[in-house]
């Protein structure tokens, strides 16, 4: 049985950005205004236009770009502060002129995108509207200052143009944010479900270990308690099995308890196995210790299981004879047998005597139902009709994957 071979999955361009961004946060808060230091003044400057206060325009230029820095931080600040040298453009008839050479409109340009961008991305919705209020500031000015008429469909003009502008930057950034809030929940919600399934295998494991190894402790106790009078050498090895199976105990509580605390989880499993196929005739050994009468049987020729399906079995075998000891009364036996065919493996744990009714809710036999539909098999439990009670595992051979 070969396992399947995943091919690793390709990282997007936004996946590699996000992950520079966190890897050097200074850089990518820089890098709009290096680039546009680096590629678009040299560009400008190479055009034959007559520049009209070329160093006033450097300065409105660096004035609009240089708090693009802390965008992500204080993006209202950010925009609040473009209408300082936009109010100084418009004064010197740079913003839009002829002699311009768009050194100052491209700022202000790139510099608005991106500080509007990041408050609709950061902050509150509200801020949202305070910042259209704060865009109609220049259009009102660009109007007064630009309008060849002062009559309302001229007005109506230059509103509907910067509405525009702004409507399709929010748009995009509304749309950016949704998307991350989405990933956010989605990942959010995966790991209230990993932590769900943890507590849930967990508390199985928990059930497993503790009522399996106290319903044998509580049967060697009574059986040395009867026998302490006539047979002291039985009492004495009832309370070596108790030491023994009491330690056990601890030891299997200490490996899954460990899990809860340890950062490298295979580390753990690697120092600590689950309990597989190995484990069962030790398993059966200490049932029979505790004084039911048990015959374990194996026929079929073994195939290769992976270690989640041992432990599986394991539980399985487990769980129906730590019933039989709590929950049967009578004259009881049992038997274990697990036969190995060409399509999988059942497993069939059988117990003569009469069953208790009032055992309280089956929480171990749902677990064992989940851990064998995980692997796609089935577990059924039931009285039998000659009395007694039968739980019966059935796990498909797994088919191999290429």
């Amino acid at each position: 049985m070969t396992e399947a071979v995943t091919a690793p999955h390709r990282r997007g361009l936004w996946q590699r950005m996000s992950e520079f961004d966190s890897r050097r946060p200074l850089l990518w808060n820089l890098a709009p205004v290096l680039v546009y230091a680096l590629l678009l003044i040299p560009a400008i400057f190479v055009a034959s236009v007559q520049l009209r206060f070329p160093w006033l325009q450097l300065v409105l230029a660096a004035a609009f770009m240089v708090p693009v820095v802390w965008r992500r931080r204080y993006p209202f600040a950010v925009l609040l502060s473009q209408l300082v040298p936009l109010m100084i453009g418009y004064a010197y008839d740079l913003v839009g002129a002829e002699g311009s050479s768009g050194i100052v409109d491209s700022a202000a340009g790139i510099a608005f995108i991106l500080a509007l961008f990041n408050l609709v991305l950061r902050c509150r919705p509200v801020m949202l509207w305070w910042a259209a209020l704060l865009v109609l500031i220049p259009v009102v000015v660009d109007f007064a200052l630009n309008s060849p008429t002062r009559s309302v469909p001229s007005f109506l003009g230059y509103f509907f143009e910067s509405a525009l502008v702004f409507g399709f930057i929010a748009m995009v950034a509304l749309l950016v944010r949704t998307r991350r809030n989405y990933q956010a929940s989605t990942r959010h919600l995966a790991a209230r479900e990993a932590v769900q399934e943890e507590r849930a295998r967990i508390a199985r494991e928990m059930h497993d270990i503790i009522g399996h190894n106290l319903a044998v402790i509580n049967a060697l106790a009574d059986g040395g308690a009867y026998a302490a009078a006539a047979s002291p050498e039985r009492a004495k090895e009832a309370l070596t099995a108790i030491g023994a199976t009491s330690r056990q105990a601890l030891s299997e509580l200490r490996r899954v308890l460990s899990v809860l605390q340890a950062e490298d989880v295979d580390q753990v499993a690697e120092l600590a196995p689950q309990p597989g196929m190995s484990e069962l005739e030790p398993l059966v050994e200490r049932v029979r210790e505790a004084g039911l009468p048990l015959t374990f049987k194996i026929t079929g020729a073994p195939c290769e299981l992976s270690e989640n399906q041992e432990l599986t079995i394991y539980r399985t075998v487990q769980e129906a004879l730590t019933n039989v000891l709590k929950h049967a009364s009578g004259p009881r036996r049992a038997r274990v047998e697990l036969d190995y065919r060409e399509d999988g493996l059942s497993v069939v744990v059988a117990n003569s005597g009469s069953l208790v009714e009032d055992s309280g809710a089956p929480r171990g036999l749902l677990g064992l139902r989940e851990r064998a539909m995980a692997f796609g098999g089935t577990m059924e439990a039931g009285p039998q009709p000659a009395g007694g009670w039968r739980v019966a595992l059935w796990l498909p051979k797994e088919k191999d994957r290429t």
